[in-house]
């Protein structure tokens, strides 16, 4: 099953946490009356065991092609790599490591920025605030 690309994404306009929330919604508020996929919301109203099982078989799709080097010339296109400590390890230290507010600030308050994620969970939308 092909899930269309449906958003348009634009360099100076368009931000990750709205790719993010896109992704939430797509996932946890699925719709069938105006489907850009007309064989998975039938699908998914009449034979969700169907749905689920050609579901998985487009994840593994997806996943074997996970590495495959975009297929535009785009500067700016999302790509991606098996993971190597010598590239990515520092970029994950740097994520997960916290900063402590100028001295001008409260004390002992911690900064990781704008996140919908529990700090020392990886778990999107987890943060309860």
């Amino acid at each position: 099953m092909h899930v269309p690309n449906t958003v348009s994404v634009r360099r100076n306009h368009n931000h990750i946490w709205q790719v993010l929330m896109y992704a939430r919604t797509i996932f946890y508020k699925i719709s069938t009356t105006e489907p850009l996929n007309p064989e998975a919301s039938v699908l998914y109203e009449k034979d969700v065991h169907l749905f689920k099982s050609k579901v998985v078989d487009s994840v593994r799709l997806c996943n074997s092609h996970l590495f495959d080097p975009p297929k535009i010339d785009d500067p700016y296109a999302i790509s991606f790599s098996p993971w190597n400590p010598a590239v990515h390890e520092e970029a994950k230290e740097r994520m997960f490591t916290y900063k402590r507010r100028p001295e001008n600030h409260h004390k002992g308050t911690l900064v990781s920025g704008l996140s919908w994620v529990k700090p020392g969970s990886t778990q999107p939308f987890s943060k309860d605030d």
